[in-house]
């Protein structure tokens, strides 16, 4: 989602004005996109759009330590939980609650779990994802 889209007469689409207000409020946004503002990496972090900047040679070396820490994580349990947390924005309390104890019951008892709780008792660094490769 870009602000510069109203720049050639578009709405941000695919929610991305939906996502900026419930980050910046309806004043910031406003401002943001009718003004087709194009923030720095600096301010983008700074507006919580973002949650790190780098200098631009080393985007790429950052980007896929980021993807190769994302993709040796737990993914079943990683998946589950990035939507609870998206659910969790819609949710009171009590059905936080309900939703990540009906996500735990599944990764509780996945074999990433398992592994996860002997790689610390082994002391070792766990190797997710066994369960793809099969």
């Amino acid at each position: 989602m870009s602000s510069a889209t109203l720049r050639f007469g578009l709405q941000p689409d695919e929610g991305g004005h939906y996502l900026l207000v419930q980050l910046l409020g309806v004043a910031k946004t406003m401002e943001f996109l009718m003004r087709k503002r194009v923030v720095s990496g600096e301010e983008a972090l700074e507006l919580g759009l973002v949650h790190e900047a780098v200098e631009p040679e080393r985007l790429m070396d950052r980007a896929m330590e980021l993807a190769t820490e994302l993709a040796n994580g737990p993914q079943v349990a990683m998946r589950l939980l990035k939507r609870s947390i998206y659910n969790a924005a819609e949710q009171n309390i009590m059905e936080a609650f309900d939703d990540i104890a009906t996500k735990t019951a599944i990764s509780d008892h996945h074999p990433d779990s398992r592994e996860g709780i002997a790689a610390f008792r082994d002391k070792r660094p766990p190797k997710f994802n066994a369960w793809l490769e099969e």
